[in-house]
């Protein structure tokens, strides 16, 4: 009887096939609890980085809308996470239990083409997940091998593909599929989760492989086997296979096959030939080869060197033979160092092409692509990782850029500088390029805090004005029906107006409309209209005083003021007093002067394109747009708050300092006039767009010759 033991996953209801032999079903029911519990902890593992990266990605968007995509996917993975570590461990139980069967696709081929020509994040997400199998089937080509042959003599049948592996990096990108397809998730969202995946689960496949071969050889299935390592399938064809038309999309067989940068540069260059009477450069002899190349004079002259890969590796060709024997055996880089210095020279001059012209990223790219290069000869891995060390410094350096250097900024330049220093002076390691990414995000976090808590600042400005403005046509509103109910003076009126209207503002703003201290104001306007009796004329007065202090009257004027007041309204019944008319213009003039808010009725009427910004903006700021400025150049302002009530909104800089304040109506008239345009949101880096041009050229044919220089 089975008896599930704590701790350890049940075996589904399915059972392999009758048709095995006992010993067979035996083995294979073992090696699927083994799996199963496997399996678990790098799941979770998985889910938790998966969890990290959306946090980390809504916490530096800037947009609010992007931020509730990534929140919503965190709690979508909440709640499936149960589920799909539970259809993915079943995928591949499925796997075990239909060994020697032909696998199944996880997608029809159909829909599967479809999108990849329709959707370049689905094809992205295909090629990503070619290449991850062909890196874990290169990492693990012997383990692979020597398990293929054990299950095929389990169940009595030829060394088993790669296809039909159960535990193989393939039947793993299968589960991936399948388990990851009903979270229902966005394209660049399971994207970051094939990362997750692929870094915790796909990659460290070995220890299971390890796990499997040892439990089989202990039972007896080939104990002795020791398979000689495979090369790996790249390295093998002589001859370069014709490339098809380029319009035509590739087989999916070949796109498996093309798995890396490498690869497609091969295809498309053919092997160089590579003379038999020389050596190739070590490591050590490369970078420091490399070092004195960066240091020689003008190589960094507009790109210097590095722009041009032909002339690049003869000058490093030259400086590995300096000082040779003439009869010396010739040094080369190597054919991994070539493929590492024609790549870099691509990448580099993709981001060139891509970035704005005249913008600080240009020469930030020429000033740390020494650097690089020599991170990516030192790991070749450079090319084939997308989480490597040197990658994610790279593109963090263009992001901070475009950032905080654009526009004439100068906040980062200085906390840069050491950083670009230790890059140069010191080895590539994983380390360095670690130590100065956090050293980064730690300057640049300083700066928008600051920038953050400039921005809020003017927000919270923007807030008050408005809820001012508001506060006073509520006054306004209220006094002009007391006003209509007893008709004063003229000269009284225009005191009302234009002293004690906005006493009545400033408490409502403070107190409310309900509040026993706005009821007293009321009060006390019926006193000067003399619709109520006056009372004690000292208290009335002190109180009018008071009233008029707190919107800034000094002292004198205030009493002076109020004096006028309760004389106009409980004296003088009349004629005005002497200089009522006078003081009544100066305070018509003063708060004219001082009053800059735009009356909500006197919005002009909106354009199209107008109203489709104000529906658009209404619902949230922080939307960024590029301004042209005087001289010509280009600045990004960021709508940091916006009144659907006024149709106005405030622009701030990147460093949440106040730019522009303009209503819906200007903005609209300057987007139609080319002065202004929104700058539309990305959902991946400069660095991913660059790379993933480099990789559709590379999948073109070849150029002609002396196309390149």
């Amino acid at each position: 009887m089975d008896v599930e033991q704590p701790g350890r996953h049940r075996l589904s209801a399915d059972a392999p096939p009758v048709d095995w032999p006992a010993r067979t079903r035996r083995l294979v029911d073992e090696i699927r609890l083994l799996c199963r519990d496997w399996l678990s902890a790098p799941l979770r593992v998985c889910l938790a980085d998966f969890d990290r990266a959306l946090h980390d990605r809504a916490a530096n968007t800037r947009s609010h809308i992007e931020q509730q995509r990534y929140q919503a996917t965190r709690q979508r993975v909440v709640q499936e996470r149960q589920a799909f570590e539970q259809r993915f461990i079943e995928c591949v139980d499925r796997g075990l239990l239909q060994l020697g069967s032909q696998p199944v696709a996880a997608k029809a081929p159909p829909a599967r083409l479809t999108l990849s020509l329709l959707d370049p994040l689905e094809h992205e997400m295909t090629a990503a997940l070619d290449q991850l199998v062909a890196r874990s089937a290169a990492r693990g080509g012997p383990l692979l091998v020597e398990l293929s042959y054990r299950l095929a003599v389990l169940i009595g049948m030829p060394p088993l593909e790669s296809e039909s592996m159960p535990l193989g990096p393939q039947a793993m990108a299968r589960a991936f599929r399948d388990s990851s397809a009903a979270l229902g998730l966005p394209a660049e969202h399971h994207l970051l989760l094939l990362q997750a995946v692929e870094g915790r689960l796909i990659e460290g496949l070995t220890p299971l492989h390890e796990m499997v071969n040892d439990h089989l050889a202990a039972a007896g299935i080939l104990p002795r086997l020791r398979p000689f390592p495979l090369p790996r399938s790249p390295r093998q064809p002589r001859r370069p296979r014709p490339l098809p038309p380029a319009a035509a999309p590739e087989p999916a067989a070949t796109s498996a096959r093309a798995a890396g940068l490498r690869e497609l540069l091969v295809r498309q260059r053919g092997p160089r030939p590579v003379s038999g009477h020389a050596r190739f450069a070590s490591g050590d002899e490369l970078l420091a080869a490399l070092v004195a190349l960066q240091h020689q004079p003008g190589r960094n002259a507009e790109g210097g060197l590095l722009r041009r890969a032909q002339r690049l590796r003869e000058a490093l060709v030259d400086q590995l033979n300096a000082g040779q024997p003439i009869d010396a055996i010739p040094i080369l880089p190597g054919p991994d160092a070539d493929d590492a210095l024609e790549l870099s020279v691509r990448l580099f001059d993709t981001l060139h092409q891509q970035l704005p012209p005249s913008t600080p990223a240009h020469g930030l790219l020429d000033r740390v692509q020494w650097s690089m290069l020599r991170a990516a000869v030192a790991d070749g891995s450079f090319f084939e990782r997308r989480d490597h060390p040197a990658r994610l410094l790279l593109e963090q350096l263009l992001q901070a850029a475009r950032d905080w250097l654009e526009g004439g900024d100068n906040a980062l330049v200085a906390p840069l500088e050491p950083l670009l220093d230790r890059l140069d002076r010191e080895p590539p390691t994983a380390t360095l390029h670690a130590e100065l990414r956090a050293e980064l995000e730690r300057q640049v976090g300083q700066l928008q805090r600051k920038a953050q808590l400039a921005e809020r600042r003017h927000v919270e400005a923007m807030q008050g004005r408005e809820r001012l403005e508001q506060a006073r046509q509520r006054a306004n509103e209220l006094l002009a029906g007391l006003l209509a109910k007893a008709p004063p003076r003229a000269a009284l009126r225009a005191l009302l107006e234009h002293a004690w209207s906005d006493v009545l503002a400033l408490t409502l703003l403070r107190h409310g409309e309900q509040s026993e201290t706005f009821a007293r104001r009321l009060v006390i306007t019926d006193q000067l209209l003399g619709r109520l009796p006056p009372g004690n004329l000292e208290t009335l007065q002190a109180e009018v005083v008071a009233g008029l202090q707190q919107i800034g009257m000094h002292g004198e004027e205030a009493s002076a003021i109020a004096q006028r007041l309760i004389g106009a309204g409980a004296v003088m019944q009349d004629a005005d007093a002497p200089g009522l008319t006078g003081l009544a213009l100066r305070l018509k003039q003063r708060q004219t002067a001082g009053d800059t808010a735009v009356p909500a009725d006197a919005a002009p009427v909106l354009s199209a394109e107008a109203l489709r910004l104000h529906q658009r903006l209404r619902q949230h700021a922080g939307v960024w747009f590029e301004f042209t400025e005087p001289d010509g150049g280009r600045a990004r302002r960021k709508l940091a708050w916006y009144s659907p009530r006024a149709a106005r909104g405030l622009f701030v800089t990147r460093q949440g300092q106040r730019a522009e304040e303009m209503s819906l109506a200007e903005l609209a008239q300057a987007i139609g006039a080319g002065k202004v345009r929104e700058v539309p949101a990305v959902n991946e880096s400069d660095l991913d767009r660059a790379w993933r041009a480099l990789t559709d050229s590379l999948r073109q044919p070849s150029p002609m010759p002396g196309a390149r220089s």
